[in-house]
């Protein structure tokens, strides 16, 4: 089956859908650990935009694996090179929904064009190919991807200051988002928590507000949006997906989902 620009949309069922999503949050809070050691379960709630006890849960499931410990209100690592060589194993067997859609988001960007990231995790996937297109110049509230570009030269990196949040590593308020205000931009990249009703949410206001200063500067808005995070939840409006420019999902997508979202007026795009 086919959308109407012709891309192919599988069916995958509610539960594998859920299962993915929750397979590859494990795998991103085992990130977090590998770097950290140790993690508070309301930090992680926090930085994942769900409720502690999905977090518990999560932490459950990587206690019966061996690869954590889980204590009054945080977990850390049993082991770190087990826990690495474990990752490090998941991963090169894994299909990572993201990658099509990471590869469809960098052909759309141009040498010499000022971008706008997040500091969602879909972004970040985007940044060791950033490089090979400088000269860039790049705008963002997130210490991640101000880390992970320094040193290039050939990519200007301009940091939007604020109210540092640790568990998410980035920059809100006011005073980010008047900085914000202050620049323009060819083309923003972002990422959102849920998608419900033909909506973008976040389950953090704080995070919404400087999502939408973000995008008001930028030409052109992409949202990068795998699959499972077409679910019902989500608290706070950040847009309805007929306001970005294009939306990039992946092709587990429902067919009549996408179908319904293009006949919405949504630019939808399935990455193959």
């Amino acid at each position: 089956m086919t959308d109407g620009s012709g891309s192919v949309i599988t069916t995958a069922s509610p539960q594998n859908s859920k299962r993915r999503d929750n397979t590859a949050r494990q795998k991103q809070i085992l990130d977090v650990l590998l770097e950290t050691g140790s993690a508070t379960i309301e930090g992680l709630a926090e930085r994942f935009d769900v409720s502690r006890m999905t977090i518990h849960r999560d932490a459950h499931a990587l206690v019966q694996q061996g690869l954590i410990d889980k204590l009054h209100g945080s977990i850390v690592l049993r082991n770190k090179v087990t826990t690495q060589k474990t990752v490090n194993f998941r991963r090169s067997r894994a299909t990572d929904l993201k990658d099509a859609i990471i590869q469809r988001a960098i052909s759309l960007i141009q040498p010499e064009q000022v971008l706008v990231l997040d500091d969602s995790t879909t972004v970040a996937a985007m940044l060791p190919l950033l490089p090979a297109l400088a000269p860039l110049t790049i705008i963002t509230n997130a210490v991640g991807v101000i880390q992970a570009l320094s040193p290039y030269p050939n990519l200007k990196l301009i940091c939007l200051g604020g109210d540092y949040n640790p568990p998410r590593n980035a920059f809100f308020g006011l005073v980010c988002e008047q900085a914000a205000q202050s620049l323009r931009a060819n083309m923003m990249f972002l990422s959102t928590s849920i998608i419900h009703n033909g909506t973008a949410f976040q389950n953090d206001q704080d995070v919404v507000k400087v999502k939408r200063a973000m995008m008001d500067i930028a030409d052109q808005c992409v949202l990068l949006v795998d699959s499972t995070k077409f679910r019902k939840g989500g608290l706070h409006r950040l847009a309805s997906l007929s306001e970005f420019d294009r939306v990039l999902t992946d092709s587990h997508l429902k067919p009549s989902l996408g179908k319904s979202l293009v006949q919405d007026g949504v630019k939808l795009e399935i990455c193959t």
